[in-house]
């Protein structure tokens, strides 16, 4: 087989199996991602995953204010950090076509009953930063070692 045959195949190779490295690389900054979305979006700018501050549309209750007071949170932005268990329930969905966040604490429903599923997810801007920063480089370093 000569070199312009072999890196043919590999590129159909790398073409088929593009999702999968995908949904590898997505696993392996699970973390990440889920840093972005409950220290980052939720917890430090009290935003969804549209950007929008959580605070517009469904600011704290007056009790709810002097209970994260006497915890010492943050009164400024709506964090839906309380006790923490809700941000520690999150986890992905990865599939070769997406990723999707989701959270499995017993009061998920009722957060998104109230704020709205778009609690769940990246912003725009975090996406970029996903793809640019961490997806794009191990692409590239796949491609590299596929062909």
């Amino acid at each position: 087989m000569d070199v312009i045959t072999r890196k043919i195949e590999a590129l159909k190779r790398i073409n088929k199996n593009i999702g999968n490295y995908i949904s590898i690389v997505i696993n392996d900054e699970k973390a990440i991602i889920l840093d972005m979305n409950t220290e980052d979006q939720l917890y430090e700018q009290g935003i969804n995953n549209l950007g929008v501050e959580i605070m517009d549309y469904k600011p704290y209750q007056e009790f709810t204010i002097s209970v994260k007071l006497s915890k010492g949170q943050p009164t400024n932005r709506v964090t839906l950090r309380d006790s923490g268990e809700f941000h520690r329930s999150f986890d992905l969905e990865i599939t070769d076509n997406y990723f999707k966040i989701i959270a499995t604490d017993d009061n998920t429903e009722q957060l998104i009953k109230r704020y709205g599923r778009q609690i769940l997810g990246l912003t725009y801007e975090n996406q970029n930063e996903l793809i640019w920063s961490y997806i794009y480089d191990a692409l590239l370093e796949q491609i590299k070692n596929e062909l």
